[in-house]
C-alpha cells in the first residue's frame, strides 16, 4: 500500500506522541531516583513529580484516543529531556534540575 499524505502525517504524529510519552517516563524515573537520594529541593522535586504525573495521564489519554490498541504503559523511557542537565542520573544533574524548576 502506498503511503498517502494523511497516513504519513498520522504516523508522524503517533511517533511524536510516543516520543513525548517516553521522555515523560524518563523524567519521572529521574525525579523518583532524585527523591531517594536528595534531601535539598524535595519540594521542587515533589511538585515536578505531580506535574509530570498529570502530563503523563494527559498524554496516555491522547494516545488511547489516537490508537486504542496501543498500551501507553508499554512505552519505555528515553533520556532526551536530560541533555540540559547532564548525560547521566547524578546528584549534580539533580542540582541543576532543581535550580531550573524553582518557582520564580
Amino acid at each position: 500500500m502506498a503511503l498517502t499524505m494523511t497516513r504519513t502525517r498520522t504516523q508522524t504524529a503517533l511517533t511524536s506522541l510516543c516520543r513525548m510519552i517516553a521522555n515523560v517516563h524518563g523524567e519521572l524515573e529521574f525525579v523518583d531516583w532524585a527523591l531517594r537520594f536528595r534531601k535539598q529541593g524535595r519540594k521542587v522535586l515533589e511538585a515536578r513529580r505531580l506535574a509530570l504525573l498529570g502530563r503523563r495521564e494527559a498524554l496516555h489519554t491522547t494516545l488511547r484516543v489516537f490508537d486504542p490498541e496501543l498500551d501507553p504503559a508499554s512505552i519505555g523511557a528515553i533520556q532526551e529531556w536530560l541533555k540540559p542537565y547532564g548525560r547521566k542520573f547524578t546528584l549534580r544533574a539533580v542540582g541543576k534540575y532543581v535550580k531550573v524548576h524553582l518557582s520564580p
